[in-house]
């Protein structure tokens, strides 16, 4: 079926076809519903190398590649079950992924913050880059280190706006109106191929209902004035009389000629005047013998050749 077709066959069936694309705009605004719309937000912390490491009149960037662990033992922390429970329980939707930040090379750790609103999505993201140095300093009293050598933290960016994002509900919109619309022309083309096809086969069915039974008996006629009318049943011997007949049958053999009877002649002596027109009942009949007496004369004919020859 072509692309022309298909479109004939939504025009033809328009009704299934609206009501397909009702159902479609539901889906959609269902699938909108289920999937609404997210605000994401995103920060970065940066790992300062403790006094020790730097040295008076030292810069702190010019020291930072010891600082690799420190930070995944913080991420660590975060991505732990107990610290996801601890900083999502403000927002049920809240989503968050502490990590280190590929795309630099020094101990740069990122936050991302997912949430359904825009203000629960940076209250996460405050929580969360405030705790940070925090969780880095009790870390580092825990195993006892000098107070010169504790490493702190700066934080890099933060968004001060949540970003909306899309994406999710983009994609269960254009699923649910994929179906929608694969599902109307699939029904439309269904109920036009049923249609048509039931359209044809009544087309070439019989016209005359009572033709279709041969048993059926006839139509009642009207008889005379005064006597009703009385049905016409079926012919008992119409079958019979309908079937080939035998060949080999004696009934079946075919008769002889009849015999044929000849124009008279008149001879040139007795042709009529051209004034007087011509009657042939004056004439004498042509001898038209019947078939026993030609037999007969044949047999005698025959039966004077034989003695002649036995002679």
């Amino acid at each position: 079926m072509s692309f022309l077709d298909v479109i004939a066959a939504l025009g033809r069936r328009w009704i299934v076809t609206v009501v397909g694309l009702l159902a479609t705009a539901g889906l959609v605004y269902g699938a909108s519903t289920i999937e609404p719309p997210v605000y994401t937000a995103r920060a970065l912390v940066l790992l300062v190398p403790s006094e020790q490491v730097v040295g008076e009149g030292g810069n702190p960037f010019l020291a930072l590649g010891g600082l690799d662990l420190p930070a995944r033992v913080v991420v660590a922390y975060y991505e732990s079950d107990v610290a996801k429970e601890r900083f999502s329980s403000g927002s049920p939707d809240a989503e968050y992924v502490v990590a280190i930040e590929e795309s630099t090379r020094g101990p740069v750790i990122s936050v991302d913050v997912t949430d359904a609103s825009a203000a629960a999505t940076l209250e996460t993201l405050e929580l969360l880059t405030s705790s940070i140095p925090v969780e880095l300093e009790r870390l580092q009293e825990e195993v006892d280190a000098p107070k010169n050598t504790v490493v702190s933290t700066l934080v890099l960016a933060k968004d001060e706006r949540a970003t909306i994002d899309n994406s999710g509900t983009v994609r269960m919109v254009i699923a649910a109106g994929g179906i929608g619309l694969v599902a109307t022309v699939v029904a439309a083309v269904a109920v036009d191929g049923l249609v048509r096809s039931r359209t044809r086969g009544r087309k070439q069915g019989p016209t005359d209902p009572a033709g279709s039974d041969p048993e059926a008996p006839a139509p009642a006629t009207a008889g005379p004035a005064g006597t009703g009318s009385k049905p016409a049943g079926p012919n008992p011997d119409a079958k019979a009389d309908a079937q080939p007949a035998d060949p080999r049958s004696p009934a079946t053999k075919p008769a002889k000629p009849p015999t044929v009877r000849l124009p008279a002649v008149r001879p040139p002596s007795v042709q009529p005047p051209a004034s007087r027109p011509a009657d042939d009942r004056a004439l004498p009949s042509w001898p038209n013998l019947p078939l026993d007496s030609r037999d007969r004369r044949r047999d005698d004919a025959a039966a004077r050749a034989s003695s002649a020859e036995s002679r």
